[in-house]
């Protein structure tokens, strides 16, 4: 079975390795970037402004949906502008799509709410957001089919050790949560096939 792993603006860089190598079976990671990203500690705004000035949404977007295509994942994995751009993609899609998107903290979904997703999504919002008031997309949100909405107890970017926001404890709980998601997924897929 295969998961993908859609990063967040910062791309592809050794915290999610370390993120990856946590989970079992065949990992695939998706950066909106071309080559690994060997940030240490940048400014946040500095690196969404790069990644705005480089990729933009929309190139990110049609990037996973091409890697959804390409490598067929059960389960997408997706954090901020990537949980956004998967979201995105799969509403996209009429083939080849997961059983399922884990979106962590995706802000600009606020802006992307008349797509419909087609298949499970549960999304993982922040205790608050800067930029915007969570209590109204999350009300929109819930009423899709599908689509599961959790506002925790944290800030954006809580899976990410270079943001400022990481929390050790919410990255061990919702790291321990995905792992049983893939495990749930590649049960019911071996089941799948014992049926047939």
């Amino acid at each position: 079975m295969v998961t993908l792993i859609v990063s967040d603006i910062y791309g592809h860089t050794a915290n999610l390795d370390a993120f990856a190598n946590e989970l079992v079976g065949d990992i695939v990671i998706c950066s909106p970037y071309e080559t690994k990203q060997s940030i240490r500690q940048r400014n946040e705004e500095d690196v969404y402004a790069q990644f705005v000035n480089s990729v933009g949404h929309d190139n990110y977007m049609s990037k996973v949906e091409r890697a959804i295509v390409s490598h067929r994942p059960q389960l997408v994995i997706a954090f901020s502008a990537g949980a956004s751009a998967a979201w995105r993609a799969i509403a996209n899609m009429q083939t080849n799509l997961p059983a399922k998107l884990i979106g962590f903290y995706p802000g600009q979904i606020r802006n992307y709410i008349d797509v419909q997703p087609k298949c499970q999504v549960d999304l993982l919002f922040p205790q608050q957001e800067a930029h915007f008031e969570l209590t109204p997309v999350i009300q929109v949100l819930k009423k899709m089919n599908n689509v599961s909405c959790t506002r925790t107890r944290y800030n954006h970017g809580f899976m990410n050790a270079l943001s400022n926001q990481f929390n050790k404890y919410a990255y061990l709980h919702y790291t321990h949560l995905c792992e049983q998601q893939i495990v749930m997924l590649q049960h019911s897929h071996e089941q799948e096939k014992l049926e047939v």
